[in-house]
């Protein structure tokens, strides 16, 4: 709570159905409330829901009209898509620092229609030997400024493209010398990788990959894992009641196993109870061949590496040959 000359203003952290309610709670006594939100949208687990327990109501029936009523208060102030990445200050006199991510949507023409959302792609959009087919969420890691998106916009300036030239700059960054990137800092976790040495990227690794309790919530909650049974289980690769599993070979299997299906939703990294950067190694699962992934995330035996890249290899084979079979 900040008390500043009269103006008392309150924080709210996680914009999820408890945040909300406090925020309405806090703004109609007459606090000035910041609302932050990690995730481009407030609503939280709850709006994921059909029926709530132990009552069966509709979720949405009860959180919908207090997501509205919270954009709408004028004590309100929404952060969505912002992290709270320092607080400094006394009781009363907290100061906050807030980063907000770029979302690449210029909001003073933004009409809210989802016409952007919405653009089918006939078939996948290639770029410089990556695949891409997500179109649901501009996430400037992986898109790839086909222009899709902004063609689809009533509004938009069609001959600026809307497009970002953000992830451009960051690989360039990468590249540059040490005497260049000075008072620079890396962005990113894959940037931060890629100017490691290959000692301190191994150590990274063995240290994040070792906290796994090989739970399987990260398979569990994941939106496009549809098998019942694969190689996760089987002794061969990941002996049963061992943990950690060996590094790091349960999260490149999983990796491997959802390939281009996953949809970068970030689910298994928000579930990990241990807080391993999952998203990050799928990102370089789509983006690596499987011959120079463990140069990035080094692990396992030479005999053991090779038998999974020709394993790797057979999988991409076999489903190569049902999609051609499938037309």
């Amino acid at each position: 709570m900040n008390g500043d000359n009269g103006q008392k203003s309150i924080l709210v952290i996680g914009g999820g159905i408890a945040g909300i309610q406090s925020a309405l709670d806090l703004a109609n006594m007459g606090f000035k409330v910041y609302l932050t939100e990690r995730t481009p949208s407030i609503g939280g687990r709850m709006s994921q829901l059909d029926k709530t327990f132990p009552t069966n109501d509709c979720a949405m029936c009860i959180l919908a009209p207090k997501m509205i009523e919270a954009s709408q208060h004028p004590n309100i102030e929404l952060l969505t898509y912002s992290e709270v990445e320092g607080v400094s200050g006394d009781p009363g006199k907290f100061k906050v620092k807030i980063r907000k991510k770029a979302t690449y949507v210029d909001w003073e023409k933004c009409t809210g229609c989802g016409e952007c959302s919405q653009v089918f792609l006939t078939e996948p959009k290639e770029f410089e030997g990556e695949v891409w087919v997500d179109r649901l969420t501009i996430d400037e890691s992986a898109c790839i400024q086909c222009g899709e998106c902004t063609q689809a916009c009533v509004l938009e300036n069609k001959e600026k493209h809307a497009m970002t030239n953000v992830a451009y700059e960051r690989q360039a960054f990468t590249q540059l010398t040490t005497e260049e990137r000075e008072g620079k800092e890396p962005e990113t976790l894959a940037q931060q990788l890629t100017l490691m040495d290959e000692a301190s990227r191994a150590e990274f690794w063995r240290k994040e990959l070792s906290k796994c309790i090989k739970c399987f919530g990260c398979r569990d909650v994941c939106p496009v894992w549809i098998y019942d049974k694969t190689e996760l289980e089987d002794p061969e690769w990941i002996r049963p009641g061992e943990l950690p599993p060996p590094v790091p070979l349960f999260h490149i299997i999983r990796a491997y196993r959802i390939g281009d299906k996953c949809i970068n939703c970030g689910m298994c990294e928000e579930t990990c109870p241990v807080g391993i950067p999952l998203r990050t190694i799928h990102q370089l699962m789509r983006r690596q061949p499987p011959e120079s992934i463990f140069e990035i995330i080094p692990g396992l035996e030479p005999a053991l590496k090779d038998k999974l890249i020709q394993h790797v290899k057979a999988t991409e084979k076999q489903t190569v040959a049902e999609k051609e079979k499938g037309q």
